[in-house]
């Protein structure tokens, strides 16, 4: 039996989602005055513990929110609802409000932060489905300057991403690929982007206003230790529509090959055979991470 489970840290346990609520002055409701990480189990455990509660004390700390809680007491709350689902695995999401306050913009009055674990049952592609892809589109809606929002702060300011994704999906496509400012491929609604072009791995650098996506990294490293020549590097949209292969990645997902973009198909429309070996690399992998 599977269920959904949500930890709120002003109820202290967990609860059916449906039973759980946080206050309307909530300024992660009102304002999106909040950061977040998504992740998933395997055999019951958090993947990557370590790099996400690293990722969300540097959102946190690029937002002047202070978390009271240690790693050790965060990973407790996650085994907790996760524990009580009854799942054998979860995609889990942590967040962080900056709490209560007054109807106003100023964060001062926000005095305790509030914290949500929601567990929910982990749902992932089978074979044929990864080996099928997803549709992808280049749309015209640009990922937020540095100066605006730092990109590595995973915060609940979403709204870009979900443009971005309405559009893809209006197109019955599956995920939405953003732009920079400069014109240059930034990552997906949900996802970082990779493109084989010659034979050779590359993705946007970090200075072309991504998210440091944790398997993105992980892919890179594994392209390392599978002697895969990779490169931190801008690409423009007419590289990536040009690509022998694009795939995308994620926490959940892992990676993911993009086999059709704009419309047309990448490649011979299948999952491509770098992409096939460093997902199965990955998956080799997921246990350890």
């Amino acid at each position: 039996m599977s269920a959904s489970r949500v930890y709120l840290s002003t109820i202290g346990r967990p609860l059916d989602p449906a039973e759980a609520a946080v206050p309307v002055l909530d300024r992660g409701f009102l304002f999106g005055d909040a950061v977040f990480e998504t992740l998933r189990t395997a055999a019951g455990r958090p993947v990557a513990w370590e790099a996400h509660t690293t990722r969300l004390r540097r959102s946190a700390a690029g937002i002047g929110l202070d978390l009271p809680w240690s790693d050790d007491e965060l990973r407790a709350f996650v085994d907790l609802t996760h524990g009580d689902t009854g799942n054998a695995d979860s995609l889990v999401r942590i967040v962080v409000t900056r709490g209560v306050a007054p109807l106003m913009l100023d964060p001062r009055k926000a005095l305790t932060p509030t914290l949500a674990v929601l567990a929910i049952p982990l749902e992932l592609p089978d074979e044929a489905g990864y080996v099928r892809g997803l549709r992808a589109r280049i749309v015209d809606v640009t990922r937020a300057p540095a100066s605006a929002l730092d990109p590595a702060f995973k915060t609940s300011n979403y709204l870009p991403n979900i443009q971005g994704l309405r559009q893809a999906l209006a197109a019955g496509d599956d995920e939405a690929v953003l732009i920079n400012p400069a014109g240059l491929v930034a990552e997906g609604a949900t996802s970082n982007v990779f493109a084989v072009i010659g034979g050779v791995l590359f993705t946007p650098p970090i200075s072309d206003g991504i998210l440091p996506g944790i398997t993105r990294a992980a892919v890179l490293k594994l392209a390392g230790d599978l002697a895969v020549p990779a490169h931190e590097s801008s690409l423009h949209p007419f590289d990536l529509r040009a690509a022998e292969e694009v795939f995308l990645t994620s926490s959940v997902r892992g990676p993911v090959a993009v086999t059709t973009l704009d419309g047309f198909p990448v490649g011979d429309g299948a999952e491509g055979p770098l992409t096939n070996k460093l997902r199965n690399a990955y998956q080799a992998a997921l246990p350890g991470l």
